[in-house]
């Protein structure tokens, strides 16, 4: 009788160990693969953003979204209730690619169950780049349907409730609510950030001028001779569909890195195909109020959130008395040419 107390003990108190193991990660969710929100889990760290979002699109739903954003790490600063008048879902995650756009949009309209009535994209001159670096992160990024063919996996979600890697995440997720570290997500898909050191930012700034100087630009690029039939199968594939195009605002320094290794015909011959192709792009790079203005970058591309802001403002035509007037030229084949002049002009002053 004592040996079987003592196992009926031993058992109880495992199964007691197992459940509350599980319970904790479900409280916290840093998989988003539940929908709750609490104090402990207000704010976490982003990881795989790719997976994440999937896991969120697909167990929370997108029925009452009417648009998709869709871009590099650099549209994940933008917040999705910042379009006025437009449901958006930010599923734009890092170094996207255009080859990618096609497969998270069949995704989530597999998840929504029907078309969008708006597809955002917000588009970087580095993915016209199929030179090398380019052509390696292409190929090792897996495609979108493996992140939902996880997400929809025989109990996914139950299963990773009892995980260490959850378990860690979990903890990681509780620490980052207490306090906001350098970037962090909100339940509501919101990605946030602190204004980071400047010993951080010189690290990272130095780190990208060699990245960007002998890989992405210069003879590490080559322009990507299929990068307009990426966009004309969007296009075609989702006739139903009113598609806004972005240029993401590198700093003005990027910029002119990007014409000194002589890009600069390869830049404007990508923003004549993305005119042509969708009738008109809001351009918001080159050397302008908000791009010279270093202070307004956490490196050399990536923009403090309240500018993406100024992003959504122009997109959607919202008055805002701190968006300057030439951030975010709307460029359509009528007034390209003058654009063109007057990039060319900003391109003279690259030293």
């Amino acid at each position: 009788m004592r040996y079987r107390q003592w196992v009926r003990r031993f058992l109880a108190t495992v199964l007691s160990v197992i459940v509350l193991f599980g319970l904790f990660n479900y409280t916290i969710d840093p998989l988003w693969t539940f929908c709750h929100t609490n104090r402990f889990n207000n704010a976490q760290p982003g990881f795989n953003e790719r997976q994440l979002k999937t896991n969120r699109a697909y167990f929370c739903g997108l029925e009452q979204y009417d648009t998709l954003l869709l871009g590099s790490s650099r549209t994940t600063y933008i917040n999705q209730h910042d379009f006025k008048g437009m449901k958006v879902f930010n599923y734009a995650s890092v170094s996207m690619y255009p080859n990618e756009y096609r497969g998270w949009i069949e995704n989530a309209k597999k998840i929504k169950g029907s078309d969008f009535k708006t597809i955002i994209l917000g588009v970087d001159f580095f993915g016209s780049n199929d030179g090398s670096f380019g052509k390696q992160q292409m190929s090792t990024t897996p495609p979108a349907s493996k992140y939902l063919e996880t997400t929809t996996s025989f109990l996914y979600r139950y299963k990773m409730l009892f995980t260490m890697d959850t378990l860690y995440k979990s903890i990681a997720s509780i620490k980052h609510s207490r306090q906001l570290d350098t970037t962090d997500y909100t339940r509501d898909n919101v990605k946030r950030t602190i204004r980071i050191s400047q010993a951080r930012k010189q690290q990272a700034v130095a780190h990208q001028r060699g990245l960007y100087g002998n890989m992405v630009y210069g003879k590490g690029y080559h322009y990507n001779t299929r990068i307009r039939a990426y966009f004309q199968q969007l296009k075609e594939e989702n006739p139903h569909t009113r598609f806004i195009i972005f240029t993401t605002p590198i700093s003005a320094e990027l910029f002119k890195l990007m014409v000194y290794k002589g890009n600069l015909k390869d830049y404007e011959r990508w923003l004549e195909m993305l005119v042509d192709v969708f009738g008109e792009v809001y351009d918001f790079m080159g050397i302008n109020t908000i791009t010279d203005n270093p202070k307004n970058y956490a490196d050399l591309h990536h923009f403090y959130p309240e500018f993406g802001t100024l992003i959504a403002d122009r997109i959607t035509g919202t008055a805002n008395a701190k968006l300057p007037d030439d951030f975010g030229v709307r460029v359509t084949k009528v007034n390209l040419e003058t654009h063109l002049k007057e990039i060319d002009a900003q391109a003279a002053i690259r030293h």
